[in-house]
């Protein structure tokens, strides 16, 4: 062989290899998978003094009380999320990680939608399976392929996002002189922001309605502060606008979009403290992006809706080693 072929056939195994592999995360931009807020040594103490701390204290933590624990604890999984990418390429690690194990192991106790799926997908073979602990409304139903969650409604829509996003609120619901919402709440990663913590995830709160466009439009926009008179911008998904608005104490920013077809109607809002905001919106066009509709048969009205997660006393037993 010589050596003007080398460089043609290293180009030729890298192409193959990499056309072998998983594309993470499909669908959504790996751009934010960069500069962890927690380097190793951080997440190894941390890991190591929450899991000791919610063995000693989960049980005396009321719903409310659970949200600083919760997203502490995923600072840290996005944190070694982005690690396993940076060495691998994947968000899933090849090999088995102690430390994602013991931290997905206290999702689910803490309240977070699939939280026991997302732990089997990482636990060690020899590690007895989480069973799932929260209950979803009849409506709606949760499942993880590989690195993606898809939440599903008998309605027709779906939508697909990674593992490590934190769903913290799933519910069907018909809001105090609203329309009937089905409603997702969740985290995208963290990042540094301009709060006085310093650092945040973002929130993607998804809502479809069988109702009119307008009424949900107009009713979950007038919840989230975001006037009609808001100058609209395109989203660049699905030839829809969004209108942004900042509350300049908070330094919170909001932006809202919406839109009908044959099954009803959608609404996507983000939210995010400036720096987080910025970090993560691509996140937010591909979670608009990755919602997909059908023309399924609609459910009957006898539902039984839910307003709040209820989440399964699972915090007796120790978790971590």
């Amino acid at each position: 062989m010589t050596p003007r072929l080398i460089p043609i056939l290293l180009l030729l195994l890298s192409s193959l290899s990499a056309q072998s592999g998983e594309t993470p995360i499909a669908g959504y931009s790996t751009e934010p998978l960069r500069a962890p807020l927690f380097d190793e040594a951080q997440i190894a103490v941390e890991t190591t003094a929450l899991n000791n701390w919610l063995n000693a204290n989960l049980h005396k933590l009321t719903y409310d009380q659970m949200r600083g624990p919760r997203e502490h604890l995923y600072y840290l999984i996005d944190s070694r999320v982005r690690q396993h990418y940076e060495k691998e390429k994947r968000v899933l690690p090849e090999k088995h990680d102690l430390i994602l194990e013991i931290l997905l192991s206290w999702a689910e106790p803490l309240g977070v939608f699939g939280g026991s799926h997302a732990f089997n997908a990482v636990k060690a073979p020899a590690t007895p399976p989480q069973a799932p602990g929260i209950k979803l409304p009849d409506s709606i139903s949760l499942t993880l392929a590989k690195d993606m969650f898809t939440i599903q409604s008998s309605f027709g829509w779906s939508v697909s996002f990674p593992y490590y996003f934190m769903v913290w609120n799933v519910g069907d619901i018909t809001a105090k002189g609203g329309p009937r919402t089905q409603l997702v709440v969740l985290s995208t990663g963290a990042a540094k922001d301009k709060s006085e913590a310093g650092k945040s995830q973002a929130t993607l709160m998804f809502m479809f309605s069988p109702e009119k466009h307008d009424e949900i439009e107009k009713y979950w926009s007038e919840q989230l502060g975001i006037g009609a008179e808001v100058k609209r911008q395109e989203l660049g998904v699905r030839n829809l606008s969004s209108r942004h608005v900042v509350d300049a104490p908070t330094n919170l920013h909001k932006e809202f979009t919406s839109w009908s077809d044959s099954t009803g109607s959608y609404a996507v809002a983000y939210l995010g403290i400036e720096g987080t905001y910025e970090w993560n919106r691509q996140h937010f066009i591909d979670f608009v992006r990755a919602i997909v509709t059908t023309s399924a048969s609609r459910p009957n009205n006898a539902f039984q809706p839910t307003n709040s997660p209820r989440v399964a006393q699972l915090g007796a037993a120790k978790r971590g080693r």
